[in-house]
């Protein structure tokens, strides 16, 4: 099994992180002093905070995908110089064996001989 070569985790994206959190926001709109932290003070803050945590999440995926086909693409042009590689070796093979003639070699004739005869008595021939 491989090894995982990146790893992709879903974040939460209408929260803020630690350093987004400062002293202002500890003042609410109309100036009044509060305990807890005001994340956002209204719903289009929230939301534009979110559509942009998902355009962060969108971009990182597009470059981890973009990594993942230029590995495909790699691999591939790397199967295609082997394959040219044997192809070559093959055409080299079959040059080979159409030098060698096989009417040029001569085979012996086993008539008259005592092995002939040990064959025909045995009817293997």
């Amino acid at each position: 099994m491989p090894f995982p070569e990146r790893t992709v985790e879903p974040q939460l994206v209408s929260r803020l992180r630690g350093s987004d959190v400062s002293e202002k926001s500890f003042m609410t709109p109309d100036g009044r002093r509060v305990r807890k932290p005001v994340l956002f003070s209204s719903l289009e803050e929230v939301c534009c905070h979110s559509l942009t945590s998902i355009l962060h999440q969108l971009s990182d995926l597009s470059r981890h995908a973009s990594d993942i086909f230029l590995g495909i693409e790699t691999q591939a042009v790397l199967i295609s110089q082997r394959t040219s590689r044997i192809q070559v070796r093959l055409e080299r093979l079959q040059l080979t064996a159409r030098k060698f003639d096989p009417k040029t070699i001569k085979i012996r004739k086993l008539k008259g001989s005592v092995l002939y005869l040990l064959l025909v008595t045995l009817r293997f021939l």
